[in-house]
């Protein structure tokens, strides 16, 4: 009786599902990426995790970027540390090994290193992020030597 009364159900129907799927699969899509920054943001989260720190935060809703200042979409990760829980020399080495994981490479163009801080621009297919280690050291100027502070930070910015 369908048939008599709706022709084209069946059509109709198919023209439905496929409708239904295609936008199912666009929402996915989307939601990808979007969330491609998160996804490496918790990489580096889960990676920092594994350190002692005093305070480690993730931001999704967006940040001032350390290189402009400017408003960016993405994700930042803060990790603050202090000598008497953990080696800034473990925390270094850690900010290090992030430069080297597989499909990241370094961004010359973003890299600036120092006494007591080293900022390393990264990147892959689907983000760029910046990453900015600092424990300040400076000499004493009356002592002539090489000191350096017991805090220790990094932060960890990522847009797509």
């Amino acid at each position: 009786m369908a048939s008599i009364f709706y022709p084209n159900y069946s059509l109709n129907n198919t023209i439905m599902k496929t409708l239904s799927l295609s936008l199912a699969f666009l929402f996915i899509f989307i939601c990808q990426i979007s969330n491609a920054n998160d996804s490496a943001c918790l990489q580096f989260y889960n990676e920092l995790l594994k350190l002692p720190h005093t305070r480690l935060t993730q931001i999704s809703n967006g940040f001032f970027s350390l290189l402009d200042g400017k408003s960016l979409k993405g994700c930042e990760i803060i990790f603050e540390s202090n000598e008497s829980i953990v080696s800034g020399e473990d925390v270094y080495l850690k900010f290090q090994s992030f430069t080297n994981w597989q499909g990241w490479t370094i961004n010359e163009n973003l890299t600036a290193d120092g006494p007591g801080s080293s900022t390393i621009g990264i990147e892959n297919n689907q983000n760029k992020c910046i990453l900015h280690w600092s424990q300040h050291s400076w000499i004493d100027e009356k002592s002539n030597e090489y000191r350096q502070s017991d805090q220790i930070k990094l932060i960890i910015q990522c847009t797509s």
